[in-house]
């Protein structure tokens, strides 16, 4: 595999464009160049019945696959790659990669009282929700139909949502909040539960 390759780096989380770029393709692009050993030419987003990002994809341009492989997984896991991620050769899966699991909090949007909504603090949440899970913790959010979901990584998907579980259960906003603990790619293996109400 000395040969130029296309190469791309599959990311299973919900992360917009410009998300995207500052945290995984300007890094990657600029360790890439620097060694000589390709660029990144461009990215996009698969989404999901209502919108949601199911995955976002780097595509590179690898001078030298073989060089290159090391320094993208490395590159793409200090940005912060969830478990799962892959690097993609025409299609098929050469490589799985990522350290970090994810926990994601969809906060109900239609049954809660009015001034919940009314008096709720988007940005003061996030920011209350983020210093409990850690520092790079908060990869963005998505708006839905009934429900805006937040999304969280870590290395241990358990303790991240223990982190959170104490500032869901003081705000308002929190109540009946449905959290997905995903340790890993397979569905079939999250923890989902329901926040309680006041």
């Amino acid at each position: 595999m000395s040969q130029s390759s296309m190469v791309v780096a599959r990311l299973y989380e919900h992360i917009g464009p410009i998300d995207r770029g500052t945290r995984y393709e300007d890094p990657l692009d600029a360790a890439l160049r620097a060694a000589s050993l390709g660029e990144v030419t461009g990215g996009g987003s698969q989404l999901g019945a209502l919108g949601e990002i199911e995955f976002a994809d780097v595509e590179i341009q690898a001078a030298n696959l073989d060089d290159a492989l090391p320094v993208i997984v490395d590159v793409l896991q200090r940005s912060g790659a969830p478990v799962g991620s892959q690097l993609l050769v025409a299609g098929s899966v050469i490589r799985e990669f990522g350290e970090q699991q994810s926990v994601a909090v969809y906060l109900d949007g239609t049954t809660l009282p009015d001034e919940v909504y009314a008096n709720l603090d988007f940005d003061d949440l996030v920011a209350r929700l983020t210093e409990a899970a850690g520092p790079d913790s908060y990869h963005g959010y998505w708006g839905g139909p009934e429900e805006t979901g937040l999304f969280f990584f870590g290395r241990d998907a358990e303790s991240t949502f223990s982190a959170l579980e104490t500032v869901l259960r003081q705000m308002p906003i929190g109540q009946n909040a449905r959290v997905v603990i995903r340790a890993t790619r397979n569905p079939v293996l999250d923890r989902t539960l329901r926040m309680p109400r006041h």
